[in-house]
């Protein structure tokens, strides 16, 4: 679905027209949290406090936490005995889990990352289908209906906002004048031919790739047995065997045996499978400012693993289109002074020319 068709839906989901897009809040459902507000809130002038009796994660996860602690709470009355709330217990035990400011009462205080920093408890959630993963749809942010996941993510995530030039920075790796990027803004403006039929020209969102591992588990970004809180493997260091498992989360959109056999780069099987080169060696997850198909060489997030030509000194990417480009560089032991690969010829640079990963 483009943004347009669901700039509407959204509309019609804040109006709370549309209640099969926007769930029922349970915080304040009468019949889950008979004690109303003061289940969660207490009189006017604790300190730093919204009305909060406890730092924010402290008393989200007094329910969130654990069944033991919903059972307290079911005890003091704040919440019907039985009621099921969503467990984050085992999620928060992964070793990678999203930060958390645990002293902080409210997401507005400088530097805190809190519950409601993505989460608006008075609002409700955004429903999803049982189990989907990716889908090809927007996702709404669960914290405002009038915007996309994507952009929830940004506001943190983005730094500096599009216009920045900090490496830290992902949002300018989205941004429309950067040369490709995974289509989480805008769809691509190119195809792959691995891509997954059903997703050929449609949006993906930041949670398709980062969220819980365990996919019965509580969804999002908190936590996974995944570096980077991703929801599959995602091999990024070189030497380690190409399987379905290493880098599924790659084949969970792209086809392994089209992208290990693909026209558009024929070398794809020598150095993911034979020379056990990550995908991220070559490749950024977000997007390149200068480069298409996503090639992060001659980019400031190079990863370890490649380093300038030793014969030219240079560390550049050059394409000549859609299936033949050149490297200048150093990786795997070979020194790319340059390489070529597709129809066109390589390009001829030379060592007093500046580093460009540019071409279209």
């Amino acid at each position: 679905m483009s943004r347009a068709p669901l700039k509407v839906l959204v509309c019609v989901t804040s109006l709370g027209l549309f209640s099969g897009v926007w769930g029922i809040d349970s915080h304040m459902d009468p019949s889950l949290v008979p004690s109303g507000c003061p289940a969660c809130h207490r009189g006017h002038g604790e300190p730093r406090s919204p009305m909060l009796p406890a730092p924010q994660t402290q008393l989200c996860l007094s329910c969130h936490g654990s069944r033991a602690g919903l059972d307290r709470r079911a005890a003091r009355g704040d919440v019907a005995p039985g009621t099921r709330s969503t467990s984050l217990s085992s999620t928060l035990s992964s070793p990678f889990v999203h930060p958390m400011s645990d002293e902080a009462f409210s997401r507005h205080e400088p530097g805190a990352v809190t519950c409601t920093s993505c989460h608006s408890p008075h609002r409700g959630l955004p429903l999803r289908g049982p189990g989907a993963r990716i889908t090809g749809m927007r996702r709404i942010s669960p914290r405002n209906p009038n915007r996309f996941e994507y952009e929830l993510c940004m506001s943190c995530h983005g730094g500096e906002g599009f216009d920045s030039r900090s490496p830290l920075d992902i949002g300018r790796l989205f941004n429309q004048s950067s040369r490709s990027s995974h289509p989480v803004v805008a769809p691509s403006t190119e195809s792959s031919r691995s891509i997954a039929p059903a997703l050929a020209g449609r949006e993906i969102n930041c949670t398709d790739c980062h969220g819980n591992s365990d996919p019965s588990g509580p969804r999002g970004p908190h936590g996974s047995t995944v570096r980077h809180i991703l929801v599959a493997g995602y091999n990024t260091v070189d030497g380690s065997p190409e399987s379905s498992g290493a880098y599924a989360l790659c084949y969970s959109c792209h086809d392994r045996d089209r992208l290990l056999d693909s026209s558009s780069f024929p070398q794809h099987r020598l150095h993911v499978v034979d020379e056990r080169t990550s995908c991220a060696t070559c490749h950024s997850p977000h997007g390149s400012i200068r480069n298409r198909a996503l090639i992060r060489i001659g980019e400031e997030t190079l990863p370890t693993g490649i380093s300038p030509s030793l014969q030219t000194g240079l560390l550049s990417f050059i394409s000549s289109g859609p299936g033949s480009g050149t490297c200048y560089l150093t990786c795997h032991g070979v020194d790319h002074a340059p390489k070529g690969y597709g129809a066109i010829e390589p390009h001829i640079l030379h060592g007093s020319m500046p580093l460009t990963g540019g071409g279209r």
